[in-house]
């Protein structure tokens, strides 16, 4: 199913924010969200000293990176396929109180122990959440506004970078450890009360209802028989591996190529951050005159030719500019993937994010586990540069196999 074409119209509407804007439920489900995403990098600041503060372990800590990836690789597929069969509206209200209970419990946690179910569980529930957010946006846009739908959702994440770290390490120095984490489930409260009060299109339901292993089996089918939907996720999945790569491998460029304190690795970071946002705010006016396919190929090349350069850096102003690079070409890529997996099966919406979440989950953990190893082994620069060759290799190979499926 090739990607449809757009009138003058629409490919206009793509390029500006306001007609999004117009829809006062995606305005209150963005800003909420957005306080969510806030609350989400708070956390991490808060329950990372927490875990160090009782342990004294690197590895506990490195251990909470594992148990966020893994309910992707065990439920993406599962948690896809229950979004398109419950109500959404409910799904997120129900995660978000979830999520904000579990919160809450986490400072008053007897043993570390607990504070690792905990937060496994968390991660579980988010699997639901995430595909059901996802796939209620195109419900609550016009059509042709539903790139820069997605292009404001990820202003928010990245916006959510940069301020949450902030403003966790202030409550955890200036309050307390334990009123970031009440400050936190706030955060998810507020959402879950706004999304109850919404009203959200409800997704159509056929008449006879197939099992979930049958609803299961029809996404999977699908996904393999769509060239654009391969295309989005052999994208999506090159995007996380890249970044993947480069959360594992920055700090090691900051000691060993750029020979500068490893606390500049947060100085890459934030150059990241800015390239995302840049990202995120030409992928409308990108989408006037190219196919979403065409743009996650750009974007991960853009990404591929980042990851090879940046550890040939000879100052830590090139290494920025390298990684601004790549997070420009990941928004661009996940943008106008997730808006080609909403929009071209509306009735399978949730079960090819929840495709893509297991990929995308799969790629993350296998980056963490294998770069660092590899690194230790191999010059930093080889196995940058082959991260960057394989993922040049998926772009060509998409833009090559699309080119040939969809004539």
């Amino acid at each position: 199913m090739p990607e449809k074409a757009i009138s003058p119209n629409q490919a206009n509407a793509r390029t500006k924010f306001g007609p999004a804007l117009r829809s006062p439920a995606f305005v209150v489900l963005w800003l909420s969200e957005a306080l969510s995403l806030i609350g989400d990098r708070l956390i991490m600041v808060a329950l990372v000293t927490l875990v160090y503060d009782r342990t004294g372990s690197a590895s506990a800590v490195g251990l909470l990176m594992l148990l966020k990836a893994i309910p992707a690789l065990a439920l993406g597929s599962v948690a896809g396929a229950f979004v398109d069969r419950w109500n959404r509206k409910w799904i997120m209200v129900i995660a978000n109180l979830l999520q904000g209970l579990l919160v809450f419990w986490l400072p008053l946690s007897p043993s570390i122990t607990v504070i690792f179910v905990i937060y496994l569980a968390m991660s579980m529930v988010n699997q639901f959440f995430v595909p059901a957010r996802s796939a209620t946006i195109p419900d609550l846009v016009a059509p042709a506004a539903l790139l820069t739908a997605n292009s404001l959702f990820a202003v928010s994440i990245v916006a959510a970078m940069a301020i949450g770290p902030a403003i966790g390490a202030w409550i955890t120095e200036r309050v307390s450890l334990d009123a970031a984490f009440y400050v936190d489930a706030g955060t998810f409260l507020i959402p879950a009360i706004a999304v109850a009060f919404l009203t959200i299109p409800r997704q159509q339901r056929t008449a006879t209802k197939p099992s979930l292993g049958g609803d299961l089996r029809a996404g999977l089918t699908f996904a393999r028989s769509q060239p654009a939907v391969l295309a989005a996720l052999a994208t999506i999945s090159s995007a996380f591996l890249v970044i993947g790569t480069i959360s594992v491998t920055g700090v090691v460029i900051t000691r060993e190529i750029l020979n500068v304190e490893s606390s500049k690795f947060g100085v890459m970071m934030s150059a990241l951050g800015i390239g995302m946002l840049g990202g995120a705010i030409v992928s409308g006016w990108l989408g006037r005159r190219f196919t979403y396919v065409q743009l996650g190929v750009a974007g991960v090349v853009v990404m591929a030719l980042g990851m090879t350069a940046l550890p040939w850096s000879s100052s830590l102003a090139m290494a920025s500019s390298f990684a601004a690079t790549i997070g420009l070409g990941m928004i661009i890529v996940q943008v106008n993937g997730q808006t080609l997996l909403q929009t071209i099966a509306p009735e399978m919406r949730g079960r090819l994010m929840g495709i893509s979440q297991t990929l995308t989950g799969s790629v993350t953990f296998m980056a963490s586990a294998l770069v660092g190893l590899l690194v230790e082994q191999l010059n930093v620069t080889i196995v940058m540069g082959s991260v960057g060759i394989i993922t040049l290799a998926v772009a060509a190979t998409v833009a090559i196999y699309y080119h040939n499926t969809s004539k």
